[in-house]
């Protein structure tokens, strides 16, 4: 008979971890040249390490990027920062300080959000997300969902959180009733608070669904990107507070309602399709293959008429069909380092997101378009002898147009002018001879 004691076996069972309960240091300099590989093979020195995430280049910050980096909740983080504060990377230090926890997990937001109007109008907004967001991650989808999406407005979808949803959508109202019994009739109010519960719960499924799927907090109207990779996951998310004491006039739900789907319209637009053939050569795309002859052209030098040299190799050869052999069978690295470097050039095209310069408003199509519609106006001729509709003699380069100075008088002043050149000079110095005849 086996006697074994109970203490002795629940010290054994592992005990479940909190693994949203993690620690974190925050990498404020990471210069563009670092890459992820690199960081991780120097983390994973260090006990408790977890994952990495790294933010996007800053164009205001030279293109250096941000860093968190999360280990275990046991890990002593403040001496795992002092090790950290003296690693250098490609001659550049990372900054490494504490990241502090979540101050407020949770944070309330208006609580008109809870009147029926404000909750009917975010349930068709936040409908309208997760179709969007689900067809861009290709979740729920089918072949013929764009021609059900497109008769039925977007509203049906295999998604079972948005299953029933026009139930709540369809307004009622009691017309003829009124009609009959006259507008002012006395009538007991309909009691709708059951109605605006469902309501509220529905709309908190679907709610939940975009912060926990699609990194989407749906009340601050904003995509939390790289979510999975930061130190907390669905870590801050905005919920409704209590209803107001006071209930909110129409002018304010109408307000409140504009407001939110401004903010909240970004996240219902779908992605830029991928960016044409043509339009990709009109940008500069190169050609593998046009590429791979320059590269064989270019390692190709003539010596002499018999003479053919490689400068890969520093061998020569009798014609140039024997180097194009020779780089092709012994040089078929550097091939796949020009296939590589055309292929990452065109995936830079192709990238929306890509560092560009942004365009200057004046050289936009329309501004061009409305500067050369725009008819060219001149002033009526002051001078009998000019016909009005053109320009003066000169140009309209001076006057009021060349701020606010005149044309500069020719040398002696103008021929005709009434008005004597002023010579500036003491008053109380002598007169010049030339002015005892005036």
């Amino acid at each position: 008979m086996d006697i074994t004691n109970d203490s002795d076996q629940n010290e054994d069972i592992l005990k479940p971890r909190a693994l949203h309960r993690t620690t974190s240091v925050f990498l404020r300099n990471l210069s563009p040249v670092v890459t992820k590989s690199e960081l991780e093979t120097i983390f994973k020195r260090f006990p408790g390490f977890i994952r990495l995430s790294i933010a996007d280049p800053l164009p205001e910050r030279r293109w250096f990027r941000r860093g968190w980096v999360t280990f275990d909740r046991n890990v002593n983080i403040k001496d795992m920062c002092w090790n950290l504060s003296s690693v250098r990377l490609r001659e550049c230090e990372l900054g490494a300080i504490v990241n502090r926890d979540l101050s407020k997990r949770i944070r309330s937001v208006n609580g008109i959000t809870n009147h029926r109007q404000v909750a009917r109008n975010d349930m068709k907004i936040c409908a309208n997300i997760i179709n969007n967001f689900d067809k861009r991650s290709g979740l729920w989808q089918s072949e013929g969902e764009e021609t059900a999406s497109e008769n039925t407005y977007g509203l049906v979808s295999r998604n079972p959180v948005l299953h029933n949803i026009t139930d709540f959508l369809i307004e009622e109202a009691s017309a003829e009733e009124e009609e009959l019994l006259g507008e002012n009739a006395a009538c007991e109010p309909e009691d709708s608070t059951e109605k605006d519960l469902l309501l509220l719960k529905a709309l908190d499924k679907m709610i939940l669904y975009l912060r926990i799927v699609h990194s989407v907090d749906f009340y601050n109207h904003s995509e939390y990107v790289n979510e999975d990779e930061m130190p907390n996951r669905c870590g801050i998310m905005h919920a409704r507070c209590a209803p107001p004491s006071n209930p909110p006039t129409q002018q304010e739900i109408n307000d409140y309602n504009h407001n939110f789907q401004t903010k909240a319209n970004y996240l219902t637009i779908s992605t830029p399709a991928e960016i044409s053939e043509k339009e990709l050569l009109q940008l500069g795309a190169k050609n593998e293959e046009e590429e791979i002859e320059k590269f064989v052209t270019s390692n190709t030098q003539e010596i002499s008429k018999v003479k053919w040299l490689c400068p890969l190799s520093g061998k020569k050869f009798k014609g140039p069909e024997f180097v194009r052999k020779h780089i092709f069978n012994k040089h078929i690295d550097k091939l796949d380092d020009v296939k590589k470097e055309v292929k990452c050039f065109n995936n830079y095209l192709r990238d929306p997101k890509r560092p560009q310069l942004p365009e200057h408003p004046g050289n936009s199509k329309q501004a061009r378009k409305d500067v050369n519609d725009a008819p060219q106006s001149y002033p009526p001729a002051a001078n009998p002898y000019q016909m009005s509709g053109y320009p003066p003699y000169g140009g309209a380069g001076f006057g009021r147009g060349m701020y606010g100075y005149s044309r500069p008088p020719a040398r002696g002043g103008f021929r005709g002018s009434g008005r004597p050149i002023i010579h500036y000079r003491d008053l109380d110095a002598p007169k010049e001879p030339e002015e005892n005849f005036i």
